[in-house]
């Protein structure tokens, strides 16, 4: 029987990923909470065959960058002796997934000025990042780094900003946007390719994006509204900054200042070794049928 660590098995991800591998009889999960500093589960042994790391630091009204820093390292002093007993790490760390213009493929070498642009949550996790290619180096550890697109998907705990973005899209009547692609991924896939992940020998000191599906951002709001009411009007993206601002249509930033080599990424389409078919109609109607239901509860 696998040994597994999780760490922030209460955000969206890490909550599906401890779902998931909760049911798997050949593995022993043990949940840690960065924050409180402690264990959720009763553990005797110390020693992990991987940790799968999926805290991060999630915005608040004073949030800053000196604070982002202060509370990233604290991250890492709680964590470090789980670290040091893991055989393996799964690191989930972040990718500022931007809308493009003509492409239904994404980039590997994103050039921007985190500071400026990501939010407290995607800039722990690059911060949390680089202390840890240091640290997987030094102790010679064996990596795999997961950087997911935009996330949807049932079973969240709170609401994140890309679930919460499709259902302000349901409910909207009037939705401006621009003509432009966006890089998709069931959560529930990532949990399957987590699980299968924790049975090799070898993670292979990689980073991969992970993604389902890029697709016009048209045919995802015609997928969220199905049949209902509604007028949609295509919008020149620069426009969209100044939009956002007044009428909170977006929950993302849209950059236009960089030059993108495109390059293909995605796990997914390994047949032989996932056998995920990703259905965006079907995760969205579970997506919108979770909440409905938390809803009336």
């Amino acid at each position: 029987m696998k040994k597994i660590c999780l760490i922030g098995s209460n955000g969206f991800i890490g909550k599906n990923i401890y779902e998931k591998l909760k049911l798997n009889e050949h593995l022993k999960i043990t949940r840690f909470s960065s924050f409180k500093n402690k264990f959720e589960d009763e553990v005797n042994n110390l020693e992990f065959d991987t940790m799968i790391f999926c805290a991060g630091i999630h915005p608040n009204i004073d949030s800053n960058n000196q604070k982002t820093i202060f509370e990233s390292k604290k991250i890492i002093r709680n964590c470090r002796s789980l670290f040091l007993k893991s055989k393996n790490i799964i690191f989930f760390s972040s990718y500022l997934t931007l809308f493009e213009t003509s492409k239904s493929i994404i980039d590997e070498n994103n050039k921007y000025d985190f500071y400026k642009y990501e939010n407290e949550y995607g800039k722990s996790k690059i911060i949390l990042e680089k202390f840890f290619l240091k640290f997987c180096k030094y102790f010679k550890k064996d990596y795999l780094i997961l950087c997911p697109t935009h996330v949807i998907g049932p079973n969240d705990p709170k609401i994140n900003p890309n679930n919460k973005f499709l259902l302000d899209i349901e409910k909207k009547k009037i939705i401006l946007f621009p003509d432009v692609y966006i890089p998709l991924v069931d959560v529930r896939n990532i949990a399957n390719f987590v699980e299968k992940a924790v049975f090799k020998e070898k993670l292979g000191k990689k980073k991969i994006i992970i993604n389902d599906q890029s697709i016009k951002l048209s045919k995802y709001i015609y997928s969220i509204k199905h049949k209902s009411f509604y007028l949609i009007i295509p919008i020149n993206r620069k426009l969209i900054l100044y939009i956002n601002k007044l009428l909170n249509i977006f929950n993302y930033q849209i950059l236009n200042r960089r030059r993108i080599k495109y390059i293909e990424l995605n796990p997914f389409v390994k047949k032989d070794t996932l056998n995920i078919n990703f259905n965006l109609d079907e995760t969205i109607n579970d997506t919108k049928r979770f909440f409905k239901n938390r809803k009336d509860e």
